[in-house]
C-alpha cells in the first residue's frame, strides 16, 4: 500500500534534498514567484493536479467542497484515497488523506513553471516535493458521490423511561466530543465567498474537512527503515547519508551519484548496483554483496568493505584512500589500485 511508501517528513526531506532538479532559488531565477491563496484556489478547486514525485504520480481532484480523491500507481497497482484539501494563512496549498502520509496534513508553496501549464511545489524546508501539471475539472474521474448516511439507532433514553418500543432517540449529550474543535486560519471557504483574504483572520470555520485536528500517527522507526531501503532500490542522486541500509535488498540498484556518506550497508545485496560516483566516504560495508558492482568514480575514502564480496566490482577512477578491504573477496576487479 502506498501508506507504508510515506514516511515522516524527516524521510522525505532526507530522499528529496539531495535528487532534487529544481529549487526555489532556481525558480526565482527564472522569474517565477510563489503563488498567491488567490491564485492556488482558482488552479486546484474543482480541478486536477497530475502530481509527480520521486517516489509515486498520482491524480488529485480538488472537489469545490475542501475534499479531494486521489489515485496512484504503485507496486500493487492502482491505490486511492480520499482527505480534504484547504489553503493556509501562508499562502501554502494543504492537503490531509485519510491513509497516505499517515494521515499527516502536508503543506506547500506552489510555483508556475513559466510558460507552460506546469507547477513545482516546495515543502517548508525548501525541498521539492512535487511536479504537477493543471487538468481542467475531474479529467481522471475521480470523483463518486458519497453514499447516504446511515441513521444510527441509541436506545438508553427510551429505555430509561420504559418504553419498548426501539425508537430512533437522537444521540445525547455524553456521546459528543467534550471539547470543541480546534481553530485553525484556512481560506478556502473564505475565497470561495468571494471574500479579501490579504489579512487573514481566524475564521474558526469548523465545516472545513481540514480542521479534524485528531492526533496524527508516527511513522515508527520500523517503517521508516523500511521505507528507506524500499526507495534505495531507484534513487539515484539521492541524499542517504547515515542511512540505515543493513542487510537492504538492493540487487541491481540505481543509486548513481547518491549521497551515502555514513550509510550502514552492512550485509546488504549490492550485487550489480549501479554506484557510479557515489559518495559512500566513511561508510560501512561489512560483509557487503558488491559482485559486478558500478564503483566507478565513487568516493570510498575511509570506507570499511571488510569480508565484502567484491568479485569483478568496478573501482575504475574511484577514490579509495584509507579504504578497508580486510578479509574482502577480490578476484576479478577492476581498477582497484
Amino acid at each position: 500500500m502506498l501508506s507504508r511508501l510515506f514516511p515522516s517528513i524527516l524521510l522525505c526531506t532526507l530522499l528529496f534534498a539531495g535528487c532534487a532538479p529544481v529549487t526555489q532559488n532556481q525558480m526565482a531565477a527564472k522569474g517565477s514567484t510563489p503563488l498567491s491563496a488567490q491564485q492556488i484556489f482558482s488552479l486546484v478547486s474543482g480541478n486536477t493536479l497530475y502530481m509527480e514525485s520521486i517516489s509515486f504520480n498520482s491524480h488529485m481532484y480538488f472537489q469545490p467542497d475542501g475534499n479531494v480523491s486521489a489515485r496512484a500507481k504503485s507496486i500493487n497497482g492502482n491505490d486511492t484515497d480520499k482527505g480534504g484539501w484547504d489553503i493556509n494563512g501562508e499562502n501554502q496549498l494543504c492537503l490531509k488523506f485519510k491513509v497516505w502520509y499517515y494521515s499527516e496534513m502536508r503543506c506547500y508553496a506552489v510555483y508556475p513553471d513559466t510558460g507552460t501549464n506546469n507547477y513545482v511545489l516546495f515543502q517548508d524546508n525548501g525541498a521539492l516535493a512535487y511536479n504537477a501539471k493543471s487538468f481542467t475539472g475531474d479529467s481522471a474521474h475521480l470523483y463518486k458521490p458519497p453514499k447516504s448516511p446511515q441513521k444510527n439507532t441509541y436506545l438508553r433514553e427510551a429505555l430509561a423511561t420504559g418504553q419498548t418500543s426501539p425508537a430512533p432517540v437522537p444521540p445525547s449529550a455524553p456521546l459528543q466530543s467534550a471539547e470543541p474543535p480546534k481553530k485553525a486560519t484556512f481560506l478556502r471557504e473564505s475565497l470561495a465567498a468571494g471574500q479579501d483574504v490579504s489579512s487573514p483572520q481566524d475564521s474558526g470555520q469548523s465545516a472545513s474537512p481540514m480542521q479534524n485536528e485528531e492526533v496524527i500517527p508516527v511513522a515508527s522507526d520500523e517503517e521508516v527503515e523500511h521505507t528507506v531501503k524500499s526507495m534505495a532500490k531507484n534513487c539515484p542522486g539521492c541524499n542517504l547519508e547515515k542511512s540505515d541500509l543493513r542487510q537492504a535488498d538492493l540487487v541491481g540498484a540505481n543509486l548513481k551519484g547518491a549521497d551515502l556518506q555514513g550509510a550502514d550497508l552492512s550485509r546488504a545485496n549490492l550485487r550489480r548496483a549501479n554506484l557510479e560516483d557515489a559518495n559512500l566516504k566513511g561508510a560501512t560495508l561489512l560483509n557487503s554483496n558488491l559482485p559486478g558492482a558500478n564503483l566507478k568514480g565513487a568516493n570510498l575514502t575511509d570506507a570499511d568493505l571488510s569480508g565484502a564480496n567484491l568479485i569483478k566490482a568496478d573501482f575504475t577512477g574511484a577514490k579509495t584512500e584509507n579504504m578497508i578491504l580486510n578479509n574482502a573477496h577480490l578476484e576479478g576487479v577492476k581498477g582497484l589500485k
